[in-house]
């Protein structure tokens, strides 16, 4: 379908549009609009619910660059936020032959059914074809993409090194809310062969945490292979080479160790 309406626009490669996929599932909305407006919208507000900010406004126009349709659209010039969306109902086709029966999460995929629902009620409206909804969710693998994109939207690296003590901690947490989701991150914890599964602070809300120099050396391989693409990579990249600090010992020196706390720092705020 895409070669039909873009034939002179290069194909978004199969890494890319799995790992839009494992973004959306994080960052992503399937929006049916009220009555009185009408219509759907395909939405992806990095980092927020109320849109980017500037900072990952190159993640918009690098899924804007990769698709070849949709917009980039600012919401707020005093909070600096973007969000990339999709409208009219010749590309959000596109969006529900992309999604239909490619989604990892059980709440995900059914918000993405019901737009599908409502998508097909206007495309009979205006004798269009429709497109028949896949009901059945797949299992991510660490040969593809979506844990990547997954991570760009809810993952976390972090390191905390302790003022009181020579004492640190190294983790990797990803986070998602429903009970129902739970056995997708012990598939990923499965997966990686490491790691555990526990109910997030936040009430119905399940993470998957790796922790410690040891354990994080499973999932390194991953992430070198299937690379994230936010600002995320750049907060991957300080926080293993701070892991290699620690490998050092470099922490238990206090000159070195003051320098990891301030990096230590930098690693979510990149």
């Amino acid at each position: 379908m895409f070669e039909i309406l873009y034939p002179n626009h290069p194909k978004p490669s199969q890494s890319f549009l799995v790992w839009l996929i494992g973004f959306t599932e994080g960052d992503g909305s399937f929006i049916v609009v009220t009555k009185a407006r009408g219509g759907l919208q395909f939405v992806i507000s990095p980092n927020s619910h109320k849109g980017a900010s500037t900072s990952d406004l190159q993640v918009l126009l690098y899924i804007l660059k990769n698709l070849g349709f949709g917009k980039v659209i600012q919401q707020s010039k005093i909070n600096k936020t973007h969000r990339f969306i999709i409208q009219d109902m010749k590309h959000l086709m596109m969006i529900c032959l992309l999604f239909n029966g490619n989604m990892v999460f059980f709440t995900r995929n059914a918000k993405f059914l019901i737009f599908l629902a409502a998508y097909n009620l206007i495309a009979l409206r205006r004798n269009l074809d429709i497109i028949a909804p896949i009901m059945d969710t797949i299992l991510p693998t660490l040969n593809d993409s979506w844990l990547s994109g997954f991570t760009d939207a809810e993952g976390c690296f972090s390191l905390s090194l302790l003022s009181n003590s020579l004492a640190y901690r190294l983790r990797f947490i990803l986070s998602q809310k429903w009970n129902i989701n739970k056995s997708i991150f012990l598939h990923i914890a499965s997966l990686f062969n490491v790691g555990f599964v526990s109910p997030h602070s936040a009430p119905n809300n399940w993470q998957y945490t790796v922790n410690g120099v040891k354990n994080t050396v499973f999932i390194l391989p991953y992430f070198d292979q299937h690379a994230l693409k936010t600002n995320k990579k750049d907060s991957y990249l300080l926080w293993k080479e701070l892991r290699l600090q620690l490998i050092n010992k470099d922490h238990l020196n206090l000159e070195s160790r003051k320098e990891m706390i301030k990096l230590a720092k930098r690693v979510n705020n990149i």
